[in-house]
């Protein structure tokens, strides 16, 4: 059986955490410089907003219905989901962590009747509400696809619902193809031209047909809908690039602030190569004035620069130093630029690689340095220690006018109880 969890609204969720009272109030969370809805509860939606909605469109709505917005805070979100699947792993033998908010709990070797799968998954569900106040959802199915489903169909079932195998076919024939996990709605519309309606229609299409109109994919999707397990767990591949950017609140006219934002977004970069047990051999920066519809060419320029560093590293100070040496020859003076990219190339598998000129001690310093911050990064949050570079000048960080304390992470945000 797999377990597929799924936290409700769980960017709007984290913030209520701290704010009990936000509970059964509208909530909306915002993008990077807060341009666009990416998330939202129930009751925000029942008053029409929808995710993708810019901002500034519905900024009178949510001022008229009491909406309380926030800016995004992945360091909470991060860590509140991190908390989750510490929970997940006290009862599952093996973990896919789908994304920041769902997971699947594969219980391949158990052979526990229905009643059983509902007492773990209420269990599940009542004591990550009790000890972290993140509501979830469970579905219980033999395979991803269904339990993806039964996940769905878990608000109107108390919060959890287990496929139970006289039944799965009723609940199919309610069901649009297009709810399908892997379907979608083009293929949804495709499905529908050749007469196949429901998911149940859909179950029982031949398989040479599926891979026919739905690729590998949809023969994958036919047979998981069979009960037969053919999705194995993603493991995450390492990357062959590794880029970091983001546009500026506002324009940025002199280099000594873009170092301040091309070192901060240097940084995250470089940890997630680590992360990956990767090195890094070339690094390529590219800085823009993103002003494409401009005529008027003073106002419009962009250029890179591609550094071959001298061997293959993961520490982040040599790393930046060779970024920041580039900067000066692509700069210009006069624009205003809206951002610029940091991306790690010719990545390898880390390995010791000594050198004759360098001591092997100061690489053994570097590695356990690197090693301490990664660990220090982990449990209170991005940005606890970093380059001091990286304050030297403000005014270009991202637009977050509605950002919630790290409740978590940052020990002055703490919560304090009086």
């Amino acid at each position: 059986m797999i377990l597929q969890k799924d936290g409700n609204s769980f960017y709007a969720s984290c913030e209520q955490i701290f704010r009990p009272d936000l509970r059964g109030k509208p909530v909306v969370v915002l993008s990077n410089n807060d341009g666009v809805i990416i998330a939202l509860n129930k009751e925000a939606k029942t008053l029409g907003i929808k995710r993708g909605d810019p901002f500034f469109q519905v900024r009178d709505v949510c001022e008229m219905r009491k909406v309380t917005v926030f800016s995004s805070n992945y360091t909470l979100y991060a860590d509140i989901s991190r908390r989750i699947t510490s929970i997940y792993m006290e009862y599952a033998p093996d973990i896919e962590e789908y994304s920041i908010d769902e997971s699947f709990l594969f219980f391949n070797k158990f052979n526990f009747s229905v009643s059983d799968w509902y007492e773990i998954g209420h269990e599940l569900k009542s004591r990550i509400y009790k000890e972290l106040g993140m509501p979830i959802c469970v579905g219980a199915a033999p395979t991803k696809t269904l339990a993806k489903l039964y996940n769905k169909k878990a608000k109107e079932h108390g919060g959890v619902f287990v496929y139970e195998e006289s039944k799965v076919d009723e609940l199919l024939a309610q069901t649009d193809c297009g709810t399908i996990w892997g379907v979608g709605p083009a293929r949804a519309r495709t499905l529908l031209f050749h007469g196949i309606k429901n998911a149940l229609q859909l179950k029982h299409m031949p398989l040479c047909d599926a891979k026919k109109l739905l690729t590998i994919q949809g023969f994958a999707t036919v047979q998981e809908l069979n009960g037969i397990s053919c999705i194995d767990k993603v493991t995450r591949e390492k990357k062959d690039v590794i880029t970091s950017s983001r546009q500026f609140s506002k324009r940025i006219y002199d280099i000594k602030t873009l170092e301040c934002a091309l070192v901060q977004y240097a940084e995250p970069a470089v940890e997630r190569l680590r992360a990956q047990k990767s090195e890094c051999g070339a690094v390529s920066i590219y800085i823009s004035t993103c002003n494409y519809y401009s005529d008027n060419p003073n106002e419009q320029y962009s250029n890179g620069a591609f550094i071959q560093l001298e061997r293959m590293t993961s520490y982040t100070p040599d790393i930046v130093m060779a970024a920041k040496l580039a900067l000066p020859h692509i700069f210009r003076l006069g624009y205003g630029y809206k951002t610029i990219m940091v991306t790690l190339m010719n990545l390898l598998p880390e390995v010791f690689q000594g050198d004759l000129w360098i001591d092997p001690r100061e690489d053994e310093k570097k590695c356990r340095l690197m090693t301490c911050l990664d660990k220090i990064t982990k449990t209170y949050g991005r940005g606890i220690l970093t380059l001091a570079k990286g304050f030297e000048k403000t005014g270009w960080e991202m637009k977050r006018e509605y950002l919630s304390p790290c409740w978590t992470t940052r020990y002055v945000d703490f919560p304090k109880i009086h």
